[in-house]
């Protein structure tokens, strides 16, 4: 193949060794924006993540989860790279409420900041329902005999 590229009209020469990129300054590259969604996204894995949140299969039926009235629920407010965080979880029975909590507010801190560069000031976290440890195993209930 030739060292020549078509772009348009113009025939273009193969880059010449003595020219070289200058290096370009961190703050002249752009700016990454990242969605809300994303946002939300990402502190709705790292409550999962935890242990002792319930997962969302446990905490709602067919019809609940449909209705978006699964655990967790997150609300995340932004302003530019800074964030405030309202979350509502559903914990598994016996963990402890305080430890799991504290836990969810370092997690989600965490990830923001490492997965999606948004510092967080505020992380209120809710637990809104507390879950039978059987309902998360996936164990099999008893039947009631008809």
């Amino acid at each position: 193949m030739s060292d020549q590229a078509w772009a348009g009209d113009v025939l273009l020469d193969a880059p010449r060794p003595d020219v070289r990129a200058e290096p370009v300054d961190a703050a002249d590259r752009g700016v990454l924006r990242v969605a809300d969604r994303v946002v939300d996204k990402v502190a709705r894995a790292a409550v999962l993540g935890v242990a002792g949140v319930a997962p969302a299969a446990a905490t709602a039926g067919t019809v609940g989860r449909a209705l978006g009235r699964s655990y967790p629920q997150v609300v995340c407010s932004r302003a530019g790279d800074r964030a405030r965080v309202l979350l509502e979880i559903a914990l598994v029975w016996p963990y402890p409420a305080a430890r799991v909590a504290r836990e969810v507010c370092e997690a989600v801190t965490d990830q923001l900041l490492a997965l999606a560069g948004v510092h967080v000031d505020e992380v209120r976290t809710t637990v809104a329902r507390i879950v039978d440890p059987s309902d998360v195993a996936g164990t099999p209930k008893e039947q009631r005999v008809r």
